[in-house]
């Protein structure tokens, strides 16, 4: 059988036992302590968010009716928009299909004080910055078929028809009733100055329209004198004088017999250039070239 132990070693144990229960009490103190500090924190953690999420709530709510009102205005704004697209639109497709109307047909355009098909207009109005159309056949346009003309070609079908359509006297008739019954240099400069500004026209002899022997032909043809309409034909007729005795009022003749004019003075003479130009006063621009006297000019 085991001995009892002795008083000191059951002192001990008494004493050891109390200071458990002392270490487990200071235990349980603490963790009381912890636990309810932290259902503290907790709490105080959730009124918190409860906060943040009230004051949330009233931020977006506050914006709610803004961004409405914004919508609705970029709406309106988007409606007005397309209004405006859809009107410019309209309007132009009801041009595109009024235009067709009157643009092809240059009677119709004519009547719409547009243009004119009267070759006269032209001649007897100056300063009009009408567009005529000489005749109404010379550029046809047939609805669906029209065929695209470069501006110089419509130019010179104008200036063709307005040719065609002259009818005043010619060189012959000038020739056999001439307007000066002799030649003088400065009635000859007189009238060929009225010319200035007539396009050229290849074979042209009347005020419509002139080449180079056909506006010497012209012009002289007013003071009795018959040329044929051609430069070598004319340089036969005349008497050749020496460039330091020609005078104005005397033909100058390529030496070639490509051009001729009217001698004007001072290196200068006036003549019929070019397709493209017009009667002109201007430099003799070949040195290669004589002078002739036609009629008993003085």
């Amino acid at each position: 059988m085991a001995s009892n132990g002795s008083g000191k070693h059951r002192a001990d144990v008494e004493i050891n036992v109390l200071e458990s229960f002392e270490i487990r009490s200071r235990r349980s103190v603490r963790e009381a302590e912890k636990a309810k500090l932290a259902k503290s924190s907790k709490r105080a953690r959730k009124a918190l968010l409860r906060m943040e999420a009230k004051a949330l709530k009233r931020e977006r709510d506050l914006q709610k009716p803004l961004s409405k009102v914004s919508a609705q205005g970029r709406l309106r704004n988007n409606q007005t928009f397309r209004t405006a697209v859809t009107m410019l639109t309209a309007s132009g497709l009801l041009a595109t299909s009024a235009l067709p109307a009157y643009a092809y047909d240059p009677e119709v355009a004519a009547m719409a004080r547009f243009t004119t098909t009267n070759p006269e207009d032209i001649i007897q109005t100056e300063g009009t910055q009408d567009l005529t159309v000489a005749a109404a056949n010379t550029v046809e346009f047939v609805r669906g078929e029209y065929a695209s003309e470069s501006a110089a070609l419509v130019l010179r079908q104008q200036t063709i028809s307005n040719y065609r359509a002259y009818n005043g006297p010619s060189a012959a008739d000038y020739v056999k009733n001439p307007p000066f019954s002799s030649v003088s240099a400065e009635q000859v400069l007189k009238v060929a100055s009225q010319y200035v500004g007539t396009p050229y026209i290849f074979g042209g002899s009347n005020p419509r329209g002139f080449d180079c022997s056909g506006y010497v032909m012209f012009v002289f043809a007013q003071f009795g004198v018959e040329l044929r309409h051609s430069v070598t034909a004319q340089a036969r007729v005349g008497m050749v004088v020496s460039p330091e005795d020609a005078r104005p009022g005397d033909v100058v003749i390529f030496n070639d017999h490509s051009h001729n004019g009217i001698y004007a003075g001072n290196g200068q003479f006036y003549h019929a250039p070019q397709p493209g130009d017009r009667v002109k006063l201007a430099p003799i621009f070949d040195p290669r070239h004589y002078f002739i006297r036609l009629g008993a000019s003085t």
